[in-house]
């Protein structure tokens, strides 16, 4: 029997699988680091070497644009030609996506206990459009539409749109961050580099001295309740629902919005105790509007892969 072949691949760790066609139940997962290879063709044969299977077709989720056939990872020294790769596999057909638009795909095969809803009784509809909104390295958001049988996955930048504050704490993490950066996305708040700008902002605000100068120091010290830490992660949630609402209007998102990305579902509960959705909701003249859309964070652990399955069954359609 002929399986298909699934990466997930980033600027550090590359994670394979493979699932038989048709199917998204993942199995063989495997995680490699990328700088223990020379290139993604060394890493597949070393994980194909270990499952002993045959591919059929691959789908590769990658953390850096695809608009062409050469494609060169964003954070790391990875490169190469998708038709050469899918030559050098010997498969009919080898598909390279964006790693956000995997899990933008993901959405249209999770099951409910993947996901940690943000609003009680909320039904996310897969007839309606809807969106993901995922801080992680970066903030990616793309939208679902649905089409028919099919989803068709609309990629955006919308991360990199300009910031808007709502609030006098966020006019102050505002007035910091153009200091030093001229204009200021919204990636640069909702981002693991982002964390940190908002709790030295947070630091700053308060005449407090700077202990820590990365995303995961400061989620730690959060869950060990630093009072600033603890701050600045709730400030973290509180423009997400800020920015998630915006996108569930400029999308028209009214089948519901997921929050991806790595950091909400790590500290699940300290959103789910803060006033995401209260931020999300209040918007003017459209609390109603917002109110009956239902949010949710993905809580699967390889929704990069679980995407590039779903990615190939929704291209057969």
């Amino acid at each position: 029997m002929s399986f298909h072949l699934l990466a997930d691949i980033g600027g550090t760790n590359a994670r394979f699988s493979v699932v038989e066609p048709g199917t998204t139940e993942l199995q063989h997962i495997q995680t490699f680091q990328c700088e223990n290879f020379g290139s993604p063709l060394q890493a597949i044969n070393h994980y194909l070497s270990q499952i002993s299977v045959n591919i059929e077709q691959a789908c590769l989720a990658l953390a850096c644009p695809v608009a062409n056939d050469a494609v060169k990872l964003t954070n790391n020294h990875w490169q190469f030609s998708q038709k050469q790769l899918a030559q050098s596999l010997g498969v009919s057909r080898l598909i390279a996506i964006n790693d956000f638009t995997a899990a933008a795909m993901a959405t249209t095969v999770l099951q409910e206990t993947d996901l940690c809803h943000l609003k009680s009784g909320s039904v996310f509809n897969a007839q309606l459009q809807r969106c993901i909104v995922g801080p992680g390295t970066g903030l990616g958001v793309a939208a679902m539409l649905p089409e028919k049988q099919r989803t068709h996955v609309l990629s955006t930048e919308g991360g990199h749109r300009s910031f808007s504050p709502e609030n006098d704490i966020e006019d102050y993490i505002l007035q910091f961050l153009r200091n030093e950066l001229g204009i200021v996305s919204c990636e640069e708040l909702l981002s693991g580099r982002g964390l940190v700008n908002i709790y030295r902002a947070i630091c700053s605000y308060h005449n407090k001295p700077v202990h820590y100068s990365d995303a995961e120091e400061i989620g730690n010290a959060a869950l060990n309740d630093d009072e600033i830490a603890l701050v600045s992660l709730n400030q973290f949630f509180s423009t997400l629902g800020s920015i998630a609402g915006d996108f569930a209007l400029s999308l028209g998102a009214t089948g519901g919005v997921y929050i991806g990305g790595g950091i909400a579902p790590r500290f699940s509960e300290l959103l789910l105790a803060s006033d995401f959705r209260q931020r999300f909701e209040n918007k003017l003249n459209y609390q109603k509007y917002l109110k009956k859309i239902p949010t949710a964070i993905v809580m699967h652990p390889q929704p990069g892969l679980l995407g590039a399955a779903a990615y190939l069954i929704n291209v057969r359609l």
